[in-house]
């Protein structure tokens, strides 16, 4: 009786040490944002849900408040779209106004056309691209829906200051790897 005791109990701790694992690596990282680039995507998404207000009920909301209100999923269809895998419409409505405001502020930042495409099935599996041309700056797989839906702010911004951010940085690499030979230097 006592091994088995003595067992259990190192099973555990292993089990301790593994939720603390666990948990350690469920933690959010905390990243420093680009204020410049939060404030852009912020205005950038407010402009886009304006456009969807069709008789203007949010105009006069701040855009914390907005953003939450039109933009964000309840807690509700977080539970329900982790329950049966079905994504809500609110869901599907997110997914590409995300993209769409990163697209609007690459290109304030960059003078180059982008232009953004996303879509997301019923049970939300799907793809986001955002390119310029025949170059592909971001492309994102979404499986299962993840990362959405947002129910933070917070995380949704930061999740567009990033996709932003990737794709500029993808773009001053190709512009630096094409200044000397154009193109041509990037085929075969």
């Amino acid at each position: 009786m006592a091994a088995m005791a003595s067992e259990g109990g190192a099973g555990a701790g292993r089990r301790n040490q593994e939720g603390a694992a666990t948990a350690r690596r469920s933690r959010a990282v905390e990243r420093d944002v680009d204020q410049v680039l939060e404030e852009a995507f912020i205005r950038r998404l407010c402009q886009l849900l304006d456009a969807g207000d069709f008789f203007g009920r949010h105009a006069a909301l701040p855009a914390e408040e907005k953003i939450s209100a039109m933009f964000l999923a309840s807690l509700e269809d977080k539970r329900q779209s982790d329950l049966n895998c079905m994504v809500s419409p609110k869901v599907q409505l997110q997914v590409p106004l995300l993209f769409q405001a990163a697209a609007g502020v690459m290109e304030e930042k960059c003078g180059w056309l982008i232009q953004s495409s996303a879509e997301i099935n019923g049970e939300g599996f799907g793809r986001a691209l955002l390119y310029s041309g025949r170059m592909i700056l971001v492309l994102k797989s979404l499986r299962a829906g993840f990362p959405f839906p947002f129910t933070s702010g917070d995380k949704a911004i930061l999740y567009g200051v990033a996709c932003v951010e990737e794709g500029l940085a993808f773009m001053d690499k190709y512009n630096e790897k094409t200044a000397l030979h154009g193109l041509l230097s990037l085929e075969g």
